[in-house]
């Protein structure tokens, strides 16, 4: 299970927003998702449109080890999960004051569930507490959303000092990627925000950009996620490149995984670990919807990304592929097409043609 805590002591940066949206699409790309809301405001709950009953099982219970995580879980459809939490969650720091290894009550209670879920998604306070403390010591992966404004900035290298002290305090690492959000690209101010974080965090970044969408806020207020709402929308594709974003980076640990297993004798210098790594390229608006299909991947549509570069602004899609000849084709707003930048191709027996790459 892959481990993801959305944190900011900045309230408004979207965190919540981001902690919804992200699950949800994680989960309509297939992936089996859990959602744990450790803010005691239970935002995540009325952004999903669910009733928050204080008599249910919640969060709480499962960090004072009163009841077994499963007893907390709530199936929201067929690839999402939750855990809510109430107002009550507001008196754990001070019940466990004192308490040993209050710290890491989180990290404990999903050991019996690691194999359940493909990812967990976790939406912290808007504090430096010991909620989010939870939340950072059963997590491997952090996620800052940053919206707009200069309290964001200055708050976000205060954030990062933390995170540092507490990698160094506890021995435990966590990979910390930066999502600029709420911006507004009309004005100089957005840009100028993106533009510094990008110059003092290069590597930290996500090239996704969240921008300002009424959509969101009117989806919030519909108890639906932005993909429920309006597929149509820039946030949805925000957050859709978002979602792609960071699983290319698990197709990326997946195929350095496999290429770093030493070779058996009848595998040769290719053989079944011999695999590409094989970027998709495709030019299209950026409010377009961008997909790909072919045989590598059962001829179901993949979403692309959108790489908001100001030299090479493209969509793009990194796939591994082992050695061998692939037939695919664009889904571009809905119309199929065949690659326009490659010429080979191949009759598709319906009248059309599919392009083809050979790896």
């Amino acid at each position: 299970m892959r481990k993801i805590a959305l944190v900011n002591q900045k309230g408004g940066c979207g965190k919540t927003t981001t902690a919804i949206n992200l699950a949800c699409c994680l989960a309509d790309d297939g992936k089996k998702v859990l959602l744990i809301d450790l803010d005691p405001q239970g935002h995540s709950a009325l952004g999903l449109g669910v009733e928050s009953d204080q008599s249910e099982n919640s969060i709480y219970e499962v960090l004072l080890g009163q009841i077994p995580i499963t007893k907390a879980v709530r199936t929201l459809n067929k690839n999402l999960d939750a855990i809510f939490c109430n107002v009550v969650l507001s008196a754990f720091e001070q019940v466990m004051a004192g308490a040993p290894e209050r710290e890491y009550k989180l990290a404990r209670s999903l050991e019996g569930i690691e194999n359940d879920y493909d990812y967990l998604i976790i939406d912290s306070p808007p504090s430096v507490g010991l909620l989010t403390f939870n939340g950072l010591m059963a997590c491997e992966e952090v996620i800052i959303p940053v919206d707009s404004s200069s309290f964001s900035l200055h708050g976000l290298g205060k954030l990062l000092d933390t995170i540092r002290i507490i990698e160094e305090k506890t021995g435990h690492e966590l990979s910390v990627k930066i999502l600029a959000t709420n911006i507004d690209r009309r004005t100089n101010f957005s840009r100028g925000v993106l533009e510094t974080l990008r110059a003092h965090f290069p590597e930290k970044c996500f090239e996704t950009v969240i921008h300002t969408c009424t959509r969101l806020r009117e989806a919030a207020s519909h108890g639906e996620s932005i993909n429920e709402y309006d597929r149509r929308c820039v946030a949805f594709r925000d957050y859709r490149n978002l979602t792609h974003e960071i699983l290319d980076v698990e197709d990326a640990m997946k195929a350095k995984m496999a290429t770093s297993r030493p070779l058996s004798e009848d595998e040769g210098p290719l053989g079944k670990l011999g695999e590409r790594t094989v970027t998709f390229t495709f030019d299209a608006p950026e409010n377009a919807v961008v997909q790909i299909a072919g045989d590598f991947n059962n001829w179901s549509a993949e979403g692309l990304h959108f790489t908001d570069s100001p030299s090479s602004p493209a969509w793009q899609k990194p796939i591994s592929l082992k050695p061998g000849s692939y037939q695919y084709k664009y889904l571009i707003d809905g119309h199929w097409m065949t690659d326009p930048a490659n010429r080979k191709t191949v009759d598709d027996f319906f009248g059309g043609a599919n392009s083809v790459i050979d790896v």
